[in-house]
């Protein structure tokens, strides 16, 4: 496992990826999979309105969140696999009352009591990032199965559709913000695979050629 060389592209070599971050490779590039998925059906749920009633196409609709649903949960599994790879190959701990216990988790990361402070510092960064803090919160809105839902901005007879909401955890939340789905799905795609090459280059190849 070692740094690939896209952190910022959303075109992959897959056999590289996979080659150099081995299992997290493979979810890193399942996730470009949903994104592409989601490119091609972007187009499909923009609402337009007719008189009184606001229509997009339903089917399209649907598979949109079912994909955008998968593709959140699946990015935030990125870095669960990273961090408990981390954790096997660097013997990671944390404290949990009493005992001492082998972190689990990407929030574990920065609760080992033996991780580097460098590489601590870089994940402390990473997790104070407004993205990552709405990103992370549409990922609890998945596991405690919340649906996605996208709002419409309606102006006299003129309709903007679709939006992600405002606070991803309450359910009536407003789209004031305008947060484009396949905008923010791209910066956390980004944001994610960054963050896996960085701590890769910090580890050294070395490491992460034995696992």
């Amino acid at each position: 496992m070692f740094r690939s060389d896209i952190p910022t592209k959303i075109s992959v070599n897959r056999e590289k990826m996979i080659s150099k971050h081995g299992g997290v490779g493979i979810k890193m590039n399942f996730a470009c999979d949903i994104f592409e998925k989601l490119e091609q059906l972007s187009d499909d749920v923009k609402a337009w309105r007719d008189g009184n009633s606001t229509f997009t196409k339903e089917k399209e609709y649907y598979n949109y969140i079912f994909n955008l649903d998968i593709f959140i949960f699946e990015l935030y599994s990125i870095l669960e696999y990273f961090a408990l790879d981390m954790g096997e190959i660097l013997k990671l701990k944390k404290k949990l009352k009493n005992k001492t216990v082998e972190i689990e988790y990407f929030t574990d990361l920065h609760k080992a009591l033996n991780l580097d402070p460098k590489i601590r510092q870089k994940v402390n960064v990473f997790e104070r990032q407004s993205w990552f803090k709405y990103f992370h919160e549409m990922r609890n809105r998945i596991t405690h199965r919340m649906p996605i839902s996208l709002r419409a901005l309606v102006y006299g007879k003129t309709i903007e559709f679709p939006f992600l909401p405002d606070d991803p955890l309450d359910p009536q939340s407003v789209s004031l913000k305008k947060l484009d789905p396949l905008t923010e799905c791209k910066k956390w795609l980004e944001g994610v695979f960054k963050f896996i090459d960085d701590i890769c280059v910090d580890l050294g190849r070395e490491l992460f050629d034995t696992f």
